[in-house]
């Protein structure tokens, strides 16, 4: 049988451009074809669920339902582009606030999450960093698990990024190594900068101070140590996520279901008592929180249900099905169906804070409407680099050995590869402007100021995630016990004095002044600096450890290495809630890592 040329073009397409076998899409749980069944749930879409969700459905014959409480990343445009990240709509945000935390002013402070396709990759900073040898190394050895070494890990990281040259095709000779990035996977991952007179002032400070801050040619070889150049998550001027990366890519063996709050995964059979948890309640027509009536469905999965709501859904939904602290659990009414005290405990975050100089050199602002015209005729101009953060480098900073601000306690770091400090050049701001970082009052000769970023990467201090009811709609307690040892406090006074110390360097003279945020005099003195940092100190955002990874058999931890719920089957956990500690990095593509590694201990489970 011969093909008219009308259909011959028709599959010459389909082969090309394979769209009609794309993912299907679901605005609420009444559209989902009745009677389907799922091998798969997923629950959530970020770095862990997207991933995990993507790979799964390679194999064909597999049927994949991702389930996500919000609306589809491409309904916000602030989203597809990296210049304004810092724009994002409220819509997808949870918009959690933490209790109010004694150590840091009592202060109760906004925690933004997201609620959207793609999870925090739809809505984070953008930045590309691995972390060091020994974050990996020192999982593997907590989990008893060598998988999750660096050299058993590295493979993962590259199947997951996808470099290539920026959109504006700057020249990144001395960027960056090309020999150990991924050029075939999912992420686009590039290195776009600003052209700006602090990039040259910074790399010469690197030469000048080069054993406090020596040059770094690229931060994801395994030691993040030194100062360098910014990568992104951002493919030919676009974010990459985990929507666009992964999800975009698979076929109509995927559901993805939007709109629709997953509310507990309960056990499958006629007894409570059992332990297979491979069904999924939700809420069916909630498009506001606090309804607790709102009527409920269930899903039953053929084989796994996959929790990816990231480090504050994840044990909310575990905690909600009876699988916590049964005592916590009772004291609400929730009857305790797998006893596990860690769940909701060692959360963690890296801590940070905001500061600024006075400086001769230029705003990096820019014309908006300009460069919106740009960016919506090929995406490329300064809306094709991240938003906020548009000076171009990341310093990391080791403390050495015999610190005073070390002495007395353990080293916080996994190593001897990893930073205890990072420090970030954020952008130049024109005083007269938008300012995203408040301003102090300033004296009339300053017309534009330096921002700066100062983190602790590694603090001690673990927080959690607690019910405050047994209403599924009200958002949980969230407590990060900000500043809860004395080391966390020293180590972020540090990272504030280190990054005076860097921009006093002889290359900055005359470009820059003393800081006003905080006052040069307050960083002499150690109490007037402690409270400073109490009144401003926020968590940085790259949260983990909520449902943490501990070994086989261990009566402590959430997930066993095969991330498994403990004491359960047919329920693991692929978010970055099981990362043990916070690593030497911007959390995301360690999570892609993980994920990877989890979508092969999934499949080698069910061949």
């Amino acid at each position: 049988m011969t093909l008219s040329f009308h259909n011959l073009c028709i599959w010459v397409l389909a082969l090309l451009f394979p769209s009609a076998q794309a993912a299907k899409f679901f605005q609420n749980p009444s559209q989902l074809p009745e009677g389907h069944q799922y091998d798969f749930i997923v629950v959530g879409s970020g770095a862990g669920g997207g991933t995990v969700a993507t790979r799964l459905a390679e194999n064909k014959a597999l049927s994949v339902l991702v389930i996500e409480a919000g609306a589809s990343d491409k309904d916000f445009f602030e989203i597809q582009v990296p210049g304004l990240s810092q724009a994002l709509p409220h819509a997808i945000d949870w918009n959690f606030t933490t209790v109010p935390q004694v150590n840091a002013g009592n202060r109760v402070m906004g925690y933004s999450r997201a609620r959207v396709l793609g999870g925090c990759t739809s809505h984070n900073g953008m930045d590309y960093t691995r972390g060091s040898r020994d974050d990996y190394d020192q999982w593997a050895a907590i989990t008893k698990e060598p998988h999750f070494s660096w050299d058993s890990m590295f493979p993962y990281m590259l199947k997951s990024e996808k470099y290539a040259q920026n959109i504006d095709h700057q020249s990144e000779v001395g960027h960056l190594n090309p020999a150990i990035h991924g050029y075939s996977g999912k992420i686009g991952v590039s290195a776009g900068y600003t052209e700006h007179p602090a990039n040259n002032l910074i790399i010469e400070t690197t030469k000048v101070m080069k054993n406090e801050f020596p040059f770094k040619l690229d931060s994801n070889d395994g030691r993040p140590i030194g100062v360098g150049w910014a990568q992104h998550t951002i493919k030919a001027g676009v974010r990459s996520s985990s929507s666009t990366g992964y999800l975009d890519t698979t076929g109509d063996n995927v559901h993805i279901l939007l709109h629709t709050l997953v509310t507990r995964v309960l056990p499958t059979g006629n007894s409570s008592h059992s332990t297979d948890f491979r069904t999924v309640e939700f809420a069916t027509g909630v498009q506001s929180p606090n309804i607790p009536q709102a009527p409920r469905q269930q899903l039953i999965a053929r084989k796994e249900v996959i929790i990816a709501g990231g480090v504050i859904n994840t044990p909310q939904i575990l905690l909600n099905s009876g699988i916590g602290d049964k005592s916590a659990l009772q004291a609400l009414g929730i009857p305790s169906l797998v006893d596990n005290p860690s769940v909701g405990k060692n959360l963690s975050d890296q801590i940070g804070l905001f500061g600024l100089l006075p400086t001769t050199l230029p705003s990096t602002d820019f014309d908006m409407t300009a460069a919106l015209a740009q960016w919506n005729k090929n995406h490329s101009g300064p809306l094709s680099r991240r938003g906020f953060v548009t000076l171009n480098h990341l310093g990391w900073v080791r403390l050495p050995a015999n610190s005073p601000v070390l002495r007395g306690h353990a080293d916080p770091t996994p190593g001897e590869n990893s930073p205890h400090i990072e420090f970030i050049p954020v952008s130049v701001i024109n005083v007269t402007g938008t300012s995203p970082i408040p301003l102090p009052p300033l004296t009339a000769d300053v017309k534009t100021v330096m921002a700066f970023a100062a983190v602790n990467l590694h603090p001690i201090t673990r927080g959690s995630v607690t019910l405050k009811s047994s209403n599924p709609f009200d958002a949980p307690n969230i407590d990060f016990n900000l500043l809860g040892s004395d080391l966390d406090l020293a180590i972020l006074r540090e990272a504030v004095r280190s990054t005076q110390r860097f921009f006093r360097a002889s290359p900055w003279k005359n470009q820059v002044s003393e800081m006003i945020l905080p006052p040069a005099n307050v960083t002499t003195d150690d109490n007037a600096l402690n409270s400073f940092i109490q009144s401003t100190v926020q968590p940085v955002l790259h949260t983990v450890g909520s449902a943490a990874m501990s070994p086989e058999g261990a009566s402590w931890g959430v997930v066993d290495p095969d991330f498994r719920v403990k004491g359960t089957t047919g329920l693991r956990v692929v978010d970055g809630s099981v990362l043990p500690f916070v690593p030497s990095a911007h959390v995301q593509t360690p999570i892609y890592a993980f994920a990877e590694r989890a979508a092969d201990v999934i499949r080698q489970g069910h061949p």
